[in-house]
C-alpha cells in the first residue's frame, strides 16, 4: 500500500472534512476519496462514515487511526535514516586491524572520532594481516588496517596511513642500552623472539633476513607481542616486533633495527573490498586516521633521513 494513502487517511482523520484534507494534501476531493476507498478495500473495514454535511470516524476507524499514525512515523524515520546513511552520518562500521595497530594509535583516536561521529556504529576485531585479508573479500569486514601487502591482493584497494619499523627488545645481556639502531645481522646469532606468519610485518622481516645473508635462529612464533615480551624478560632471547607494540620499557632495552645502516621500515595500509566498495563513513575513518597516524609519527620520521624510506623491497 502506497504510504501516501495513509497519509492521506490520517488527514482526514484529523480534519473529518474531506474538502479541508484534499486542500492541505493538494488533491482533488475525488482523488482523496480513491484513496481512502482503497485503503477501506485493502483493510476490509469501513473507515469513515457520514454525520451530516460532515464525516467521522468508525469504530475501526477510531482503532486503526494510532496504528497508521505508527506507520507514517516509521517511514518519517526510515526516511531520516536513509538520508543519514547518504550522507555517511549514520550506520555500522567493521574494522579488523592487528594488535599492535590498535593498542598503539586506536586508544587516543577512538574516543574523539566517536565523539564525531555519534551516529556510527563500530565494532572492532583483532585479528593478523592475512586473515583479515579473508575476512575482507568474505564481506566479514568493511575494511582493514595492517601493514601493506607485498603485492597487489585481488579485489582489494589500499591507501597507505604511514610507515613503521622494528624494535629489538631483550634484556640488556642480550641487547647493549643505547639509542643507536642495532644491525639486523648482530642480531641474528642470538636467539630471537618474533611474532609468526598469521602477521603480515613477518613477511618484512624475513625479507629482511634474506638480504642480510644470516640465518635467523628463531626460537618462538607467536601470535602476541607481550608473549614475546614475557620471553624476553626471561632471558630467553631478544624479541623482534613492529614499532608500533609498546614494550616494558622500565625492565626491557629497546632499540631499532637497521639493515646495513638504513632503519628497516615497512607501510601500513587501511584495505577494503573493492567489489562491495566502503561507506561514506569508512573513508570518513580512514582520513581521520591517517592524520592522527602521521601526527604520531612526525617526530620520529623527522629524525630520519628520507632517503631511507622504501630502501628494503620485499621479495
Amino acid at each position: 500500500m502506497d504510504i501516501r494513502t495513509y497519509t492521506a487517511f490520517a488527514a482526514t482523520a484529523e480534519t473529518l472534512n474531506v474538502t479541508r484534507a484534499a486542500e492541505r494534501l493538494n488533491l482533488t476531493q475525488s482523488a482523496l476519496s480513491r484513496q481512502i476507498k482503497a485503503l477501506e478495500d485493502h483493510l476490509g473495514v469501513a473507515l469513515f462514515e457520514k454525520a451530516g454535511r460532515n464525516i467521522r470516524l468508525t469504530a475501526a476507524g477510531e482503532a486503526l487511526r494510532g496504528r497508521v499514525g505508527a506507520v507514517l512515523a516509521a517511514d518519517r524515520s526510515l526516511l531520516a535514516c536513509a538520508e543519514d546513511l547518504a550522507k555517511g552520518d549514520s550506520g555500522l562500521l567493521r574494522v579488523g586491524a592487528c594488535s599492535q595497530m590498535i593498542e598503539r594509535y586506536l586508544p587516543t583516536f577512538l574516543r574523539g572520532w566517536r565523539a564525531a561521529n555519534p551516529g556510527i556504529e563500530l565494532r572492532l576485531e583483532d585479528g593478523g594481516g592475512p586473515e583479515l585479508a579473508g575476512k575482507l573479500k568474505d564481506g566479514q569486514l568493511h575494511l582493514t588496517l595492517s601493514a601493506a601487502p607485498s603485492a597487489p591482493i585481488d579485489v582489494l584497494e589500499s591507501l597507505p596511513l604511514g610507515r613503521l619499523g622494528f624494535l629489538a627488545v631483550a634484556e640488556p645481556e642480550l641487547l647493549p642500552e643505547g639509542n643507536a639502531p642495532v644491525e639486523l645481522a648482530d642480531l641474528l646469532d642470538r636467539p630471537i623472539l618474533t611474532l609468526n606468519r598469521r602477521h603480515a610485518s613477518r613477511e618484512v622481516f624475513d625479507a629482511a633476513c634474506r638480504v642480510s645473508g644470516v640465518v635467523a635462529d628463531i626460537v618462538l612464533e607467536s601470535y602476541s607481542p607481550h608473549t614475546l615480551f614475557a620471553m624476553a624478560e626471561g632471558g630467553n632471547g631478544i624479541a623482534v616486533v613492529p614499532s608500533s607494540a609498546k614494550p616494558p620499557v622500565d625492565r626491557l632495552v629497546s632499540r631499532p633495527i637497521a639493515l646495513n645502516g638504513d632503519p628497516v621500515l615497512f607501510g601500513i595500509c587501511a584495505m577494503w573490498n573493492a567489489r562491495a566498495g566502503l561507506p561514506v563513513y569508512g573513508r570518513r575513518f580512514i582520513e581521520a586516521l591517517g592524520a592522527h597516524i602521521r601526527a604520531d609519527q612526525a617526530p620520529e620520521d623527522g629524525r630520519l633521513p628520507a632517503t631511507r624510506y622504501g630502501r628494503l623491497q620485499v621479495v
